[in-house]
This record gives C-alpha cells, sequence and structure tokens, in this order.
C-alpha cells in the first residue's frame, strides 16, 4: 500500500512538472516569436511627407562666373535615403557660400541600384578657408529646401563623395519630431521570400508613419520621445503583399537600432 501510493504521488509530480514544463516552452517560444500577420496589398503608399511639406517656391539659383573664382573642386552627393522616394526630375542642389551661389544647379542622377546623385562643380579661391558654406537640396515633390550647413575651407582641384559615400542627413532638423533615430532592418535566414531591391519597410505608430526605408541599409526614423514603440511592416514584392509584426520596436536615440525580422 504504501509503496503504490509513493508511486502515485511521483507519477502525479511528474505529470505537473511535465504540464508545467511545457507551459513555460509555449510561453519563451511565444516571446521570442516576432509573429508577422499577412495580407496581399499593392505597393504601399508608405510615405512621411505630411511631417516634411513645405511651401518652398522654385529657387532661382544663378550659376556663378567662372571667371571670377581661380579654381574648382567636385563633389558627388548622394540623396539621403529617405528623401528618394520624393525625387523627381524636377529636383536640384547646389552649394552656397554665404549668400553667394558657388556652383551651377545640378540636377538628378539615377544609378542602376536605384540611389539618386547630384554631380557639383564648386566654384572658390585660395582665401576661402574657414568659411560658412551651405548645401541646399529642392523637393519640388516636398515644395522644400532643405539646407545643411558647416565651417570648411576650399580645396583646390578636389574631389570629394565619389570614392566614397557622401549621404547628407538633410532630414536632421527639419520635422516637427524632436528626436531623430535610426534604424537598420534584416531578415531571418530562409524567410519566406526572395528579397528585392523592390521590397520597404517602414514603421508606424498608430496609423503615422515615422520611418520608411529598404533592407540592410539604415534608414531615419522620426520620434517624439525616447525608447518609443514602433510597429514594424514589410512590404515583399515577390509575395505581392505586406508583413505587419506584432512584437513592437524600441526605438533609442543616439544609436542605430538593430532588428531582425522573425517571420
Amino acid at each position: 500500500m504504501n509503496t503504490t501510493y509513493i508511486t502515485r504521488g511521483v507519477w502525479k509530480s511528474l505529470v505537473l512538472f511535465l504540464m508545467f514544463a511545457f507551459a513555460g516552452c509555449s510561453t519563451m517560444e511565444e516571446d521570442n516569436n516576432d509573429g508577422a500577420t499577412f495580407a496581399t496589398s499593392a505597393y504601399p503608399e508608405w510615405n512621411i511627407n505630411q511631417l516634411l511639406m513645405g511651401n518652398d517656391p522654385v529657387p532661382n539659383w544663378i550659376a556663378p562666373d567662372p571667371s571670377n573664382y581661380e579654381s574648382s573642386m567636385f563633389i558627388m552627393v548622394q540623396l539621403q535615403e529617405e528623401l528618394v522616394r520624393y525625387s523627381t526630375d524636377a529636383d536640384c542642389m547646389t552649394v552656397f557660400i554665404g549668400n553667394e551661389c558657388r556652383a551651377t544647379p545640378s540636377t538628378r542622377n539615377v544609378s542602376k541600384s536605384g540611389n539618386i546623385y547630384f554631380v557639383l562643380k564648386i566654384r572658390g579661391n585660395n582665401e576661402d578657408r574657414n568659411v560658412n558654406f551651405s548645401l541646399r537640396y529642392y523637393c519640388a515633390k516636398l515644395h522644400k529646401i532643405f539646407t545643411l550647413t558647416g565651417n570648411e575651407s576650399f580645396a583646390t582641384e578636389r574631389t570629394y563623395g565619389v570614392d566614397e559615400e557622401f549621404e547628407p542627413q538633410f532630414l536632421n532638423g527639419a520635422t516637427k519630431y524632436p528626436i531623430i533615430s535610426y534604424l537598420d532592418v534584416t531578415l531571418q535566414d530562409n524567410p519566406p521570400f526572395t528579397p528585392s531591391i523592390e521590397d520597404e519597410v517602414a514603421v508606424f505608430v498608430g496609423d503615422e508613419c515615422r520611418g520608411t526605408g529598404r533592407l540592410g541599409k539604415k534608414f531615419s526614423v522620426l520620434s517624439n520621445t525616447d525608447g518609443e514603440n514602433m510597429q514594424v511592416r514589410y512590404y515583399s514584392k515577390e509575395k505581392n503583399g505586406v508583413y505587419t509584426f506584432n512584437k513592437p520596436v524600441v526605438i533609442n536615440k543616439n544609436t542605430t537600432n538593430k532588428v531582425t525580422l522573425t517571420f
């Protein structure tokens, strides 16, 4: 009798232990799985243009007279990833020193990989040392002039942005959101589709898009507070639809936030 009682007690304990163990394993797997819902969709109109739209008139930038300057230098500017989707042939870019236009306004070029870039020939003199340069980009679709300024010295017969990527961050200070962070998205091994250059990833707070970009290339995210939770959505060209991820991404400032999407 005693042996039977002990055996039943041990068996009951073992059953309870296994039940809790399986339940615990199930919960852990659920927590570590992003979990994505899929819905068929045309190419999504994800954008942050409502956060960037301006009312600047088309600029009348006048090319400098080369006879007034001793020499020139070239820069090749790659357009910031987040602004590529808004770029059109009506865009232009130039460089100012003070209030003086120093480069022939450049129209855009499109590379085979879909990058947008501008080639600028800047005029200058030897005394242009430690002067305030401003790089100005007019986006016709957004009706906005983006400007970045800095203190630089003119470098005679030099070329920048050709052997190395020069991608100015025009969005900094250009929106109503005080915090601009970055997100770099990668996919799990063997995702349920073949990634394409036409795929797109975006982050949302509610129904408001706070950032959009491409796989494996960091893009800007607009935030109200540090550590804001955002939802990730991924458009697959091959699947012709959007994956919406249940697990939020925490966006921290002053860093490139990285996330690997698990389907």
